[in-house]
Protein backbone atom coordinates (compact mmCIF):
# COMPACT_ATOMS: atom_id res chain seq x y z
CA UNK A 1 0.00 0.00 0.00
CA UNK A 2 1.65 3.32 -1.12
CA UNK A 3 1.99 5.55 1.69
CA UNK A 4 1.10 9.72 1.65
CA UNK A 5 4.55 10.40 0.30
CA UNK A 6 3.81 8.18 -2.81
CA UNK A 7 0.54 9.70 -3.95
CA UNK A 8 2.32 13.49 -2.90
CA UNK A 9 4.96 12.81 -5.65
CA UNK A 10 2.47 12.16 -8.26
CA UNK A 11 0.74 14.90 -7.66
CA UNK A 12 3.84 17.19 -6.88
CA UNK A 13 5.45 16.04 -10.69
CA UNK A 14 4.08 19.08 -12.47
CA UNK A 15 5.21 21.46 -10.22
CA UNK A 16 8.78 19.84 -10.13
CA UNK A 17 8.76 19.65 -14.07
CA UNK A 18 7.59 23.80 -14.14
CA UNK A 19 10.82 24.17 -11.46
CA UNK A 20 12.76 22.44 -14.53
CA UNK A 21 11.45 24.06 -17.22
CA UNK A 22 12.11 27.01 -16.02
CA UNK A 23 15.68 26.72 -14.96
CA UNK A 24 16.95 24.20 -17.95
CA UNK A 25 16.69 24.32 -22.07
CA UNK A 26 13.91 22.45 -23.59
CA UNK A 27 15.53 18.99 -24.43
CA UNK A 28 17.11 18.94 -20.83
CA UNK A 29 13.81 19.66 -19.21
CA UNK A 30 11.98 17.40 -21.12
CA UNK A 31 14.32 14.47 -20.84
CA UNK A 32 14.34 14.85 -16.74
CA UNK A 33 10.93 15.09 -16.89
CA UNK A 34 9.86 11.89 -18.66
CA UNK A 35 12.70 9.62 -18.05
CA UNK A 36 13.53 10.97 -14.37
CA UNK A 37 10.44 10.62 -13.54
CA UNK A 38 10.19 6.69 -14.77
CA UNK A 39 14.09 6.75 -12.47
CA UNK A 40 12.28 8.61 -9.19
CA UNK A 41 8.79 8.01 -9.12
CA UNK A 42 6.88 5.27 -7.24
CA UNK A 43 5.66 2.18 -9.41
CA UNK A 44 1.82 0.90 -8.83
CA UNK A 45 0.64 4.21 -7.17
CA UNK A 46 -1.86 6.08 -9.12
CA UNK A 47 -4.84 8.57 -9.24
CA UNK A 48 -7.76 6.70 -9.91
CA UNK A 49 -10.84 8.86 -11.22
CA UNK A 50 -13.87 7.90 -13.53
CA UNK A 51 -14.22 8.03 -16.99
CA UNK A 52 -9.80 8.13 -17.30
CA UNK A 53 -7.38 6.10 -16.75
CA UNK A 54 -5.58 5.69 -13.70
CA UNK A 55 -2.80 8.31 -13.52
CA UNK A 56 0.66 6.74 -12.57
CA UNK A 57 4.14 7.61 -13.22
CA UNK A 58 4.33 7.42 -16.65
CA UNK A 59 1.13 9.32 -17.30
CA UNK A 60 2.24 12.14 -14.72
CA UNK A 61 5.41 12.56 -16.18
CA UNK A 62 3.78 12.70 -19.72
CA UNK A 63 1.02 15.63 -18.86
CA UNK A 64 3.71 17.64 -16.80
CA UNK A 65 6.09 17.40 -20.16
CA UNK A 66 3.46 18.38 -22.28
CA UNK A 67 2.78 20.85 -19.81
CA UNK A 68 6.12 22.49 -19.36
CA UNK A 69 6.64 22.19 -23.71
CA UNK A 70 3.65 24.25 -24.32
CA UNK A 71 2.66 26.67 -21.42
CA UNK A 72 6.25 27.72 -20.17
CA UNK A 73 8.76 26.94 -24.06
CA UNK A 74 5.49 27.60 -25.95
CA UNK A 75 7.10 25.03 -28.31
CA UNK A 76 4.58 23.27 -30.82
CA UNK A 77 2.88 20.62 -30.13
CA UNK A 78 2.15 17.87 -33.17
CA UNK A 79 -0.77 16.14 -30.91
CA UNK A 80 -1.64 13.70 -34.20
CA UNK A 81 2.35 13.39 -35.56
CA UNK A 82 4.40 15.82 -37.24
CA UNK A 83 4.80 13.45 -40.99
CA UNK A 84 2.18 11.57 -42.82
CA UNK A 85 2.98 8.10 -41.64
CA UNK A 86 2.90 9.21 -37.68
CA UNK A 87 -0.47 10.89 -38.36
CA UNK A 88 -1.71 7.37 -40.06
CA UNK A 89 -0.23 5.51 -37.53
CA UNK A 90 -1.54 7.51 -34.55
CA UNK A 91 -4.87 7.39 -36.44
CA UNK A 92 -5.30 3.62 -36.60
CA UNK A 93 -4.05 3.38 -32.65
CA UNK A 94 -6.92 5.49 -31.95
CA UNK A 95 -9.86 4.11 -34.09
CA UNK A 96 -8.73 0.30 -33.33
CA UNK A 97 -9.43 0.11 -29.44
CA UNK A 98 -12.62 1.53 -30.27
CA UNK A 99 -13.65 -1.06 -32.57
CA UNK A 100 -12.34 -3.28 -30.36
CA UNK A 101 -14.96 -2.96 -27.98
CA UNK A 102 -17.92 -3.45 -30.42
CA UNK A 103 -16.00 -6.62 -31.39
CA UNK A 104 -16.20 -7.79 -27.81
CA UNK A 105 -19.53 -7.26 -26.14
CA UNK A 106 -19.77 -10.73 -24.91
CA UNK A 107 -18.68 -12.12 -21.97
CA UNK A 108 -15.68 -15.24 -21.91
CA UNK A 109 -14.67 -17.45 -19.83
CA UNK A 110 -10.83 -17.65 -19.17
CA UNK A 111 -11.57 -21.27 -17.32
CA UNK A 112 -11.97 -20.24 -13.66
CA UNK A 113 -14.66 -17.75 -14.23
CA UNK A 114 -16.80 -15.37 -16.55
CA UNK A 115 -15.32 -12.27 -17.76
CA UNK A 116 -17.51 -9.12 -18.71
CA UNK A 117 -18.02 -7.96 -21.93
CA UNK A 118 -16.58 -4.45 -22.80
CA UNK A 119 -18.97 -1.15 -22.55
CA UNK A 120 -18.87 2.15 -24.84
CA UNK A 121 -17.36 3.41 -21.33
CA UNK A 122 -14.45 0.91 -21.93
CA UNK A 123 -13.78 2.43 -25.17
CA UNK A 124 -13.28 6.13 -24.18
CA UNK A 125 -11.29 4.92 -21.29
CA UNK A 126 -8.98 3.39 -24.11
CA UNK A 127 -8.26 5.67 -26.16
CA UNK A 128 -7.12 8.04 -23.41
CA UNK A 129 -5.07 5.76 -22.20
CA UNK A 130 -3.38 5.11 -25.68
CA UNK A 131 -2.99 8.52 -26.31
CA UNK A 132 -1.40 9.16 -22.82
CA UNK A 133 0.90 5.94 -23.54
CA UNK A 134 1.93 7.59 -26.65
CA UNK A 135 2.28 11.18 -25.90
CA UNK A 136 6.36 11.05 -24.94
CA UNK A 137 6.75 9.81 -28.36
CA UNK A 138 4.64 13.09 -29.62
CA UNK A 139 6.12 15.68 -27.74
CA UNK A 140 9.79 14.28 -28.39
CA UNK A 141 8.74 14.33 -32.46
CA UNK A 142 7.61 17.67 -31.33
CA UNK A 143 10.76 19.16 -29.66
CA UNK A 144 14.31 17.29 -31.20
CA UNK A 145 15.00 18.91 -34.23
CA UNK A 146 18.39 17.45 -35.56
CA UNK A 147 21.22 15.51 -34.74
CA UNK A 148 22.15 17.81 -32.22
CA UNK A 149 19.39 17.20 -29.95
CA UNK A 150 19.91 14.10 -30.01
CA UNK A 151 23.53 13.99 -29.42
CA UNK A 152 22.01 15.62 -26.37
CA UNK A 153 19.78 12.91 -25.34
CA UNK A 154 22.89 10.40 -25.62
CA UNK A 155 24.98 12.55 -23.09
CA UNK A 156 21.80 13.11 -20.90
CA UNK A 157 21.08 8.99 -20.82
CA UNK A 158 24.70 8.86 -19.75
CA UNK A 159 24.66 11.29 -17.10
CA UNK A 160 21.17 9.45 -16.07
CA UNK A 161 22.87 6.14 -16.22
CA UNK A 162 25.49 7.74 -13.34
CA UNK A 163 23.19 9.26 -11.27
CA UNK A 164 20.74 6.10 -10.87
CA UNK A 165 24.32 3.67 -10.69
CA UNK A 166 24.67 4.75 -6.77
CA UNK A 167 20.70 3.65 -6.02
CA UNK A 168 21.36 0.64 -8.35
CA UNK A 169 24.70 -0.47 -6.66
CA UNK A 170 23.38 0.28 -3.13
CA UNK A 171 20.82 -2.00 -3.27
CA UNK A 172 22.95 -4.96 -5.03
CA UNK A 173 24.95 -4.63 -1.66
CA UNK A 174 22.09 -4.44 0.85
CA UNK A 175 19.12 -5.82 -0.80
CA UNK A 176 16.30 -3.78 -2.87
CA UNK A 177 14.58 -1.39 0.37
CA UNK A 178 14.70 2.07 -1.82
CA UNK A 179 11.10 1.79 -2.57
CA UNK A 180 10.08 0.39 0.71
CA UNK A 181 11.44 2.91 2.63
CA UNK A 182 10.82 5.91 0.87
CA UNK A 183 6.94 4.61 -0.58
CA UNK A 184 5.85 2.51 1.94
CA UNK A 185 5.66 -0.58 0.10
CA UNK A 186 7.72 -3.43 -1.88
CA UNK A 187 6.16 -3.53 -5.67
CA UNK A 188 6.56 -6.80 -6.73
CA UNK A 189 7.99 -10.53 -5.82
CA UNK A 190 11.19 -9.75 -3.43
CA UNK A 191 12.22 -13.56 -4.13
CA UNK A 192 12.79 -12.63 -8.20
CA UNK A 193 14.67 -10.27 -6.94
CA UNK A 194 17.40 -12.84 -5.42
CA UNK A 195 19.72 -14.04 -8.00
CA UNK A 196 23.22 -16.25 -7.94
CA UNK A 197 23.66 -15.89 -4.59
CA UNK A 198 23.30 -11.77 -4.24
CA UNK A 199 20.27 -9.13 -4.85
CA UNK A 200 19.34 -7.50 -8.29
CA UNK A 201 17.95 -3.80 -7.46
CA UNK A 202 14.70 -2.74 -8.23
CA UNK A 203 15.13 0.90 -6.75
CA UNK A 204 11.59 3.11 -8.22
CA UNK A 205 11.78 0.82 -11.33
CA UNK A 206 9.57 -2.29 -9.87
CA UNK A 207 11.56 -4.86 -10.94
CA UNK A 208 15.11 -5.99 -11.45
CA UNK A 209 14.60 -6.47 -15.04
CA UNK A 210 13.32 -2.78 -15.35
CA UNK A 211 16.95 -1.85 -13.86
CA UNK A 212 18.92 -3.71 -16.06
CA UNK A 213 16.83 -2.69 -19.32
CA UNK A 214 17.78 0.94 -17.94
CA UNK A 215 21.20 0.20 -17.49
CA UNK A 216 21.41 -1.39 -21.27
CA UNK A 217 20.22 1.87 -22.33
CA UNK A 218 22.63 3.58 -20.88
CA UNK A 219 25.55 1.54 -21.32
CA UNK A 220 25.19 1.66 -25.33
CA UNK A 221 25.00 5.24 -25.04
CA UNK A 222 28.11 5.47 -23.17
CA UNK A 223 29.00 3.41 -26.09
CA UNK A 224 27.98 5.77 -28.91
CA UNK A 225 30.06 8.60 -26.45
CA UNK A 226 32.97 7.05 -26.80
CA UNK A 227 32.87 6.63 -30.07
CA UNK A 228 31.70 10.09 -31.25
CA UNK A 229 33.99 12.13 -28.51
CA UNK A 230 37.27 13.95 -28.90
CA UNK A 231 40.08 12.31 -28.47
CA UNK A 232 41.24 14.55 -25.39
CA UNK A 233 37.85 12.89 -23.91
CA UNK A 234 38.45 9.00 -25.19
CA UNK A 235 40.06 8.11 -21.39
CA UNK A 236 37.37 9.77 -19.43
CA UNK A 237 34.26 8.20 -21.98
CA UNK A 238 36.30 4.69 -22.13
CA UNK A 239 36.41 4.80 -17.84
CA UNK A 240 32.19 6.11 -17.72
CA UNK A 241 31.48 2.82 -20.32
CA UNK A 242 33.64 0.75 -18.52
CA UNK A 243 31.89 1.55 -15.25
CA UNK A 244 28.51 1.45 -16.46
CA UNK A 245 29.04 -1.59 -18.12
CA UNK A 246 30.26 -3.25 -14.94
CA UNK A 247 27.05 -1.74 -13.45
CA UNK A 248 24.70 -3.39 -15.92
CA UNK A 249 26.77 -6.94 -14.81
CA UNK A 250 26.42 -6.46 -11.45
CA UNK A 251 22.38 -6.68 -12.19
CA UNK A 252 22.65 -10.38 -12.72
CA UNK A 253 20.31 -9.99 -15.56
CA UNK A 254 21.43 -12.31 -18.60
CA UNK A 255 19.28 -10.85 -21.47
CA UNK A 256 20.41 -7.30 -21.17
CA UNK A 257 23.93 -8.28 -20.88
CA UNK A 258 23.26 -10.20 -23.74
CA UNK A 259 21.90 -7.46 -25.42
CA UNK A 260 24.32 -4.69 -24.53
CA UNK A 261 27.54 -7.13 -25.58
CA UNK A 262 25.62 -7.33 -29.04
CA UNK A 263 24.96 -3.29 -29.04
CA UNK A 264 27.79 -2.17 -28.21
CA UNK A 265 30.27 -4.63 -30.16
CA UNK A 266 27.90 -3.27 -33.29
CA UNK A 267 28.23 0.00 -32.07
CA UNK A 268 32.29 0.19 -31.30
CA UNK A 269 33.42 -2.33 -34.11
CA UNK A 270 31.13 -2.55 -37.08
CA UNK A 271 31.03 -0.21 -40.09
CA UNK A 272 27.77 1.53 -40.62
CA UNK A 273 26.60 -0.74 -43.53
CA UNK A 274 27.03 -3.89 -41.27
CA UNK A 275 25.22 -1.92 -38.48
CA UNK A 276 21.73 -1.43 -40.92
CA UNK A 277 22.12 -4.79 -41.94
CA UNK A 278 22.28 -5.80 -38.08
CA UNK A 279 19.19 -3.80 -37.15
CA UNK A 280 17.14 -4.88 -40.52
CA UNK A 281 17.19 -8.42 -39.11
CA UNK A 282 16.26 -8.13 -35.29
CA UNK A 283 13.34 -6.27 -36.69
CA UNK A 284 12.64 -8.93 -39.39
CA UNK A 285 13.01 -11.60 -36.65
CA UNK A 286 10.73 -9.47 -34.33
CA UNK A 287 7.91 -8.98 -37.20
CA UNK A 288 7.90 -12.80 -38.17
CA UNK A 289 8.12 -13.90 -34.37
CA UNK A 290 3.90 -13.60 -33.96
CA UNK A 291 3.26 -15.55 -37.47
CA UNK A 292 6.44 -18.06 -36.83
CA UNK A 293 5.15 -18.84 -33.21
CA UNK A 294 1.54 -19.50 -34.70
CA UNK A 295 2.75 -21.58 -37.38
CA UNK A 296 4.86 -23.77 -35.03
CA UNK A 297 8.18 -22.64 -37.00
CA UNK A 298 10.14 -21.69 -33.77
CA UNK A 299 12.31 -24.83 -32.39
CA UNK A 300 11.30 -24.26 -28.38
CA UNK A 301 12.17 -27.28 -27.38
CA UNK A 302 15.93 -27.10 -29.64
CA UNK A 303 16.35 -23.55 -27.56
CA UNK A 304 15.34 -24.86 -23.74
CA UNK A 305 18.01 -27.98 -24.50
CA UNK A 306 20.45 -25.65 -25.31
CA UNK A 307 19.69 -22.92 -22.38
CA UNK A 308 19.94 -26.01 -20.07
CA UNK A 309 23.45 -27.69 -20.90
CA UNK A 310 24.14 -23.88 -19.30
CA UNK A 311 21.66 -23.77 -16.64
CA UNK A 312 18.70 -25.91 -15.81
CA UNK A 313 16.81 -23.22 -13.56
CA UNK A 314 16.67 -20.61 -16.87
CA UNK A 315 15.85 -23.33 -18.80
CA UNK A 316 13.09 -24.34 -17.05
CA UNK A 317 12.09 -20.38 -16.73
CA UNK A 318 12.53 -20.40 -20.57
CA UNK A 319 9.89 -23.06 -20.65
CA UNK A 320 7.36 -22.16 -18.59
CA UNK A 321 7.44 -19.08 -20.52
CA UNK A 322 7.19 -20.42 -24.36
CA UNK A 323 4.19 -22.82 -22.69
CA UNK A 324 2.45 -19.67 -21.69
CA UNK A 325 3.37 -17.87 -24.49
CA UNK A 326 1.79 -20.99 -27.22
CA UNK A 327 -1.44 -21.08 -24.85
CA UNK A 328 -1.91 -17.46 -24.99
CA UNK A 329 -1.30 -17.27 -28.42
CA UNK A 330 -3.73 -19.67 -29.21
CA UNK A 331 -6.19 -17.35 -27.33
CA UNK A 332 -5.14 -14.50 -29.39
CA UNK A 333 -5.45 -16.31 -32.27
CA UNK A 334 -9.60 -16.53 -32.06
CA UNK A 335 -9.25 -12.76 -32.63
CA UNK A 336 -6.30 -12.43 -34.69
CA UNK A 337 -7.57 -9.19 -36.27
CA UNK A 338 -8.80 -7.08 -33.57
CA UNK A 339 -8.14 -8.90 -30.01
CA UNK A 340 -10.15 -9.15 -26.55
CA UNK A 341 -9.87 -5.62 -25.40
CA UNK A 342 -8.97 -4.77 -21.90
CA UNK A 343 -9.74 -5.76 -18.28
CA UNK A 344 -7.33 -9.04 -18.88
CA UNK A 345 -9.94 -10.71 -21.49
CA UNK A 346 -6.59 -11.31 -23.64
CA UNK A 347 -5.56 -13.74 -20.63
CA UNK A 348 -6.74 -17.05 -19.80
CA UNK A 349 -6.56 -18.64 -15.82
CA UNK A 350 -3.29 -19.05 -14.41
CA UNK A 351 -1.22 -17.55 -17.38
CA UNK A 352 1.59 -15.17 -17.15
CA UNK A 353 1.92 -12.82 -20.23
CA UNK A 354 6.00 -11.84 -20.25
CA UNK A 355 6.51 -10.41 -23.87
CA UNK A 356 5.15 -7.26 -24.72
CA UNK A 357 4.31 -8.33 -28.21
CA UNK A 358 2.00 -11.08 -26.50
CA UNK A 359 0.13 -8.79 -24.89
CA UNK A 360 -0.58 -6.40 -27.31
CA UNK A 361 -1.43 -9.07 -30.08
CA UNK A 362 -3.82 -10.95 -27.60
CA UNK A 363 -5.41 -7.20 -26.55
CA UNK A 364 -5.79 -5.33 -30.05
CA UNK A 365 -5.06 -7.81 -32.86
CA UNK A 366 -2.39 -8.23 -35.65
CA UNK A 367 -3.55 -4.94 -36.93
CA UNK A 368 -2.73 -2.88 -33.91
CA UNK A 369 0.29 -4.93 -33.30
CA UNK A 370 2.12 -3.93 -36.58
CA UNK A 371 0.95 -0.92 -36.50
CA UNK A 372 2.22 -0.14 -33.02
CA UNK A 373 5.55 -1.19 -33.74
CA UNK A 374 5.84 0.03 -37.09
CA UNK A 375 5.21 3.16 -35.76
CA UNK A 376 8.58 2.27 -33.13
CA UNK A 377 10.56 0.97 -35.63
CA UNK A 378 10.45 3.26 -38.36
CA UNK A 379 12.95 5.95 -37.89
CA UNK A 380 15.98 3.06 -38.07
CA UNK A 381 14.70 2.60 -41.99
CA UNK A 382 14.93 5.91 -42.90
CA UNK A 383 18.11 6.74 -45.53
CA UNK A 384 21.11 8.59 -44.45
CA UNK A 385 22.12 10.79 -47.16
CA UNK A 386 25.03 11.76 -48.77
CA UNK A 387 27.09 14.48 -46.91
CA UNK A 388 26.59 13.59 -43.62
CA UNK A 389 29.58 13.35 -41.27
CA UNK A 390 30.84 10.05 -39.87
CA UNK A 391 30.12 11.42 -36.63
CA UNK A 392 26.47 12.18 -37.57
CA UNK A 393 25.87 9.13 -39.03
CA UNK A 394 27.58 6.75 -35.62
CA UNK A 395 24.95 8.99 -33.42
CA UNK A 396 21.63 8.28 -35.87
CA UNK A 397 22.77 4.44 -36.35
CA UNK A 398 23.95 3.95 -32.94
CA UNK A 399 20.86 5.53 -31.34
CA UNK A 400 18.77 3.20 -34.09
CA UNK A 401 20.53 0.27 -32.45
CA UNK A 402 19.64 1.02 -28.91
CA UNK A 403 15.72 1.18 -30.14
CA UNK A 404 16.63 -2.37 -31.86
CA UNK A 405 17.79 -3.83 -28.87
CA UNK A 406 14.93 -2.62 -26.98
CA UNK A 407 12.56 -4.04 -29.19
CA UNK A 408 14.13 -7.42 -29.57
CA UNK A 409 13.60 -6.93 -25.66
CA UNK A 410 9.60 -7.23 -25.91
CA UNK A 411 9.57 -10.96 -27.24
CA UNK A 412 10.46 -12.04 -23.60
CA UNK A 413 9.53 -8.44 -21.53
CA UNK A 414 7.71 -5.74 -21.30
CA UNK A 415 10.00 -2.85 -20.99
CA UNK A 416 8.40 -0.85 -23.96
CA UNK A 417 4.76 -0.29 -21.66
CA UNK A 418 6.95 1.86 -20.06
CA UNK A 419 6.90 5.64 -21.62
CA UNK A 420 10.19 6.55 -21.21
CA UNK A 421 11.22 4.22 -23.99
CA UNK A 422 8.70 6.02 -26.39
CA UNK A 423 10.02 9.70 -25.64
CA UNK A 424 13.17 7.70 -26.90
CA UNK A 425 11.71 6.52 -30.03
CA UNK A 426 10.52 9.70 -30.75
CA UNK A 427 13.71 11.47 -30.24
CA UNK A 428 14.73 9.78 -33.10
CA UNK A 429 11.40 9.61 -34.92
CA UNK A 430 11.81 13.19 -36.33
CA UNK A 431 15.35 13.51 -36.21
CA UNK A 432 16.72 14.95 -39.24
CA UNK A 433 20.32 14.73 -39.64
CA UNK A 434 20.67 17.61 -42.21
CA UNK A 435 19.58 20.57 -40.26
CA UNK A 436 21.88 22.42 -37.40
CA UNK A 437 20.47 23.24 -33.96
CA UNK A 438 19.15 26.65 -33.27
CA UNK A 439 18.85 27.25 -29.85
Amino acid sequence: MPNIFAFAMIFLWPFIAIILYRKYDLITATFWVIVGGYMFLPVKTAIDLPMIPAIGKNEISAIAALIGCYFIKHEKIYFLGKEKFQKFFILILLIIPIINVFFNLEPMFNGARWMPGLRIYDAISQVLGQYLNLLPFIIAISIVKNIDDLAQIIRLLVIAGLVYSVPILFEIRFSPQLHSTIYGFFPHDFKQQIRFGGFRAVVFMGHGLLVAIFCFVCVTAAAIQLKIGPPRDKMINMLIFCYLFLVLLACKSVGPLILAVMTTISILFLLIPFQKTVIKVVVIIFLLYPTLSILNLIPYKGIVDFIGTYSLEKADSLDFRFDNETEMLEHAYEKFLIGWGGWARNRLDGSVNDGYWLIIYGQYGAIYFYTLFSLFIYPVFRNIKNGITTINKTIFIGFSLILTGVLFDQIPNASLSYSWLWFLAGCLGSCSLLRKSNR
